[in-house]
């Protein structure tokens, strides 16, 4: 491999708000990958601290491996904290900036940087129809953004307006899936062809614990917010339950005071003795209760991959998703995937009640648990950086 000339190939990741999410992960593991291959540059829409972002991605990412660039504070006290605006006026900032680079990452959806540009997609947000057909709007105050009507419409022209366009029309994007079925729902709801799929990358550092030593419990991993359904996780253990089954539910991750948080909150409150709020863990805390755990229950729908339900199967858990989305795709197992909670109750009794089934599932999950690692995600993703840049002319054979 050789660089064009003597100067190290330029590369920006642009991600509008790190947080503490998956596309986190692919951020700081990609900045990771490149590592000796290439100058990278992250620019960002909020200011954020490298040592958390490292906690929470499982990286070693040191100030030296990359450059950072955050967008003005006055820039974001201007367009507030709705996604929507946040992101239409960082998409603007980029444009300014993509003459510096020689390749150009979204690590958070499409973003128009003005020329060629290698898109990873984390989500349908980007698209008002999809995320309309996979997330429902959130209840309380919220709502007013995301449901369909003129205050939705007006929103998302002041969006449009921001952002501007530039005069490249995309054709020569690389769009990166995070999962098959993503890609598939690209390509049949909007004509989308991706270029390839990419898994993020999933940490697991889980003690290694026999089946049979495990609690004959669920564990449900995740924020706790409208998207993620956290209410049909409790209403499935609760069928669970009622067939005879003496099995419990730890729901891991903060419950905001939010009405969805109060919604939560309260069914916990009804069903105290075999429903536990586990609040928000460190990584060590998370995986070690999972690994105590023989079974998962997910609840969104239409995601399109799923970090959590990685981390699941990763741990040694049995997850019972839906059979719509991403998920779907991570246990790659018909007897795991429901499409709704009377059915997810049926099969979660079948399983339990079927011995052998559980270690020829157990044995099919720790294969496909293999496909999620960091090193898989850090391969790919050089590979695709260093072939878009071949093709593009500013790298050589």
């Amino acid at each position: 491999m050789s660089l064009r000339g003597k100067n190290p190939l330029r590369v920006v990741d642009a991600h509008p708000g790190l947080g503490m999410g998956g596309s986190e992960a692919r951020v700081m593991w990609g900045i990771a990958a490149l590592r000796g291959y290439a100058d990278v540059t992250l620019i960002t829409g909020r200011a954020f601290e490298l040592d958390r972002l490292n906690r929470h991605c499982g990286t070693d990412v040191r100030p030296t491996d990359f450059h950072a660039r955050v967008t003005p504070q006055w820039l974001r006290r201007t367009v507030g904290h709705t996604d929507a605006l946040r992101g239409a006026a960082f998409g603007r900032y980029l444009r300014r900036a993509e003459r510096e680079f020689d390749v150009c990452c979204s690590g958070y959806n499409h973003m128009d940087f003005g020329k060629p540009t290698i898109q990873f997609m984390a989500d349908f947000s980007f698209d008002d129809e999809l995320r309309q057909a996979y997330d429902p709007s959130p209840p309380g105050a919220r709502a007013w953004a995301h449901r369909r009507g003129l205050l939705r419409r007006a929103y998302l022209g002041l969006a449009r307006a921001i952002a501007g366009r530039s005069a490249y029309d995309g054709r020569d994007d690389w769009i990166i899936a995070n999962s098959h079925w993503t890609a598939a729902v690209l390509k049949e709801r909007r004509g989308i062809v991706c270029r390839g799929v990419i898994y993020p990358p999933v940490v697991c550092d889980a003690p290694e614990v026999p089946w049979a030593e495990r609690e004959n419990g669920f564990v449900c991993l995740g924020r706790v917010s409208h998207e993620k359904r956290i209410e049909r996780a409790i209403d499935i253990i609760a069928r669970v339950r009622a067939m005879g089954h003496e099995v419990h539910l730890h729901l891991i991750g903060p419950i905001g005071d939010d009405a969805y948080g109060r919604m939560i909150a309260a069914k916990i409150r009804e069903n105290a003795e075999w429903c536990f709020a586990e609040g928000s863990k460190t990584a060590r805390e998370k995986f070690e209760l999972l690994a105590k755990h023989k079974w998962a229950v997910h609840g969104r729908d239409g995601e399109a991959f799923g970090i959590a339900v990685a981390e699941q199967v990763r741990s040694g858990c049995v997850p019972f998703v839906p059979a719509i989305g991403g998920p779907a795709e991570i246990v790659g197992e018909e007897s795991l995937c429901y499409r709704d909670e009377a059915e997810a109750a049926a099969k979660i009794d079948a399983m339990m009640c079927g011995p052998e089934r559980q270690t020829a599932v157990c044995a099919h999950l720790a294969d496909r648990a293999k496909l999620f690692s960091t090193d898989v995600f850090m391969g790919e993703f050089r590979q695709i950086v260093m072939d878009f840049a071949r093709e593009h002319g500013v790298l050589g054979a």
